[in-house]
């Protein structure tokens, strides 16, 4: 009969003094691998556990073993980490033991958890923790928050925007940000920054959220009234309109600053269309009127009374056959178009560019490399940095 002292029964219960041998047909392991923050093996009873059962269908062999995880180790479940244990597992011989490996895997979920910012709760962390949600519930109450089972990952939504935090092993500022419906733009980068406890995370979310608002109805009153053609599905996070104004121009508004009025404004296509937009918004750019939308004031500084309907099948159907680029085939909206008007082929900067440098030729002046229409020989030309 083969006893618990040859399953090294001993030295787990050193080592692991919360794993026990629960099963000897198949040999099973079951219980808690005690996670040490600074990668050491010694018992601490404050210390992160993970539940796991290791089942050895061919003990004392490693092959045909199988291991569990439990619900603790859910944000380490990735390819990389599985791959990871897999090879622990592959390397182990009948020789070696399964304290031995324990210990090997306690140091490489140990590692994963210090290199992801992971965090494993403890109880003392847990109750902290639930004290901090309590208060976070209590504070501003107009917006919700849900949570995963593990309590390791919140989301603050507010309005019918949302931003996703996972807490992290860094106790000045234990959260970071793993997905949010806000905009990439500089002054909001950084929210961690001075984010202590999930009170300050709804605060700055919310403050970012007002903030924002008065741009998202901006872009909205464009979305309605022109024809956008970038991007397709408008989002929160996507704070800039490609308007489609001709076959031969558009116009990109974007907001990088919520709190300054005036927009960046960028002309695409023909170079002479461009130079004549661009003629009219310099003289009109003083008309601008603060109390106005965005959308009023571009039919302003574009002497235009409407722009294209957004509804205009048939002439969307024109444009999306032609705007193809003439270099790449690339259906990907183009930048830039041939200034004649027979032929008005559309191209992407960046192909144009370097087919324009493949003819040594042409002249570079000021950034700009100058040569011809690949297609109709008009003259055309370019920026070289893309």
């Amino acid at each position: 009969m083969v006893t618990k002292q040859s399953y090294d029964y001993g030295a787990i219960l050193e080592r692991h003094p919360e794993i026990i041998l629960v099963s000897e047909s198949p040999v099973t392991w079951y219980g808690f691998l005690i996670i040490s923050h600074s990668l050491c093996t010694a018992y601490d009873f404050q210390s992160p556990r993970v539940k796991l059962k290791l089942i050895m269908s061919a003990y004392p062999s490693f092959e045909q073993a199988h291991i569990e995880f439990g619900r603790q180790i859910a944000s380490l479940r990735n390819k990389e980490f599985h791959k990871r244990v897999k090879q622990l597992m592959t390397t182990f011989k009948s020789e070696q033991t399964v304290s031995s490996f324990l210990t090997q895997l306690q140091s490489l979920i140990g590692e994963y958890m210090h290199n992801t910012k992971t965090l494993i709760p403890n109880p003392d962390t847990m109750r902290y923790f639930l004290q901090e949600l309590k208060a976070a519930l209590h504070h501003l109450p107009d917006m919700k928050i849900s949570s995963d089972q593990n309590l390791s990952i919140i989301k603050l939504h507010y309005r019918d925007v949302s931003i996703t935090l996972q807490r992290c092993n860094n106790t000045e500022l234990p959260w970071t940000v793993i997905a949010s419906d806000l905009p990439n733009i500089p002054s909001f980068e950084g929210f961690e920054k001075n984010v202590t406890n999930l009170s300050v995370a709804k605060t700055k979310f919310k403050w970012q959220v007002e903030i924002l608002r008065k741009a998202w109805e901006q872009l909205e009153e464009i979305d309605e009234n022109c024809w956008v053609i970038d991007p397709l599905k408008p989002n929160k996070s996507h704070m800039y309109r490609r308007i489609h104004l001709s076959q031969s121009l558009s116009v990109t508004i974007i907001i990088d600053d919520p709190s300054n009025p005036l927009p960046i404004i960028k002309f695409l296509g023909s170079d002479n269309e461009v130079k004549r937009q661009m003629d009219d918004v310099s003289n009109n750019i003083h008309k601008w009127n603060y109390d106005c939308s965005i959308f009023e004031n571009l039919k302003m500084l574009l002497n235009m009374y409407e722009f294209s309907d957004p509804e205009s099948i048939e002439e969307k159907n024109v444009v999306i056959n032609n705007r193809e680029c003439g270099i790449c085939f690339s259906d990907e909206l183009s930048d830039k178009i041939c200034n004649n008007e027979k032929c008005m082929k559309h191209f992407h900067s960046a192909c144009l560019s370097r087919w324009l440098q493949t003819n040594s030729g042409n002249q570079v002046v000021f950034d700009h490399i100058y040569g011809t229409c690949p297609y109709c020989k008009e003259k055309i030309s370019c920026s070289i940095k893309q």
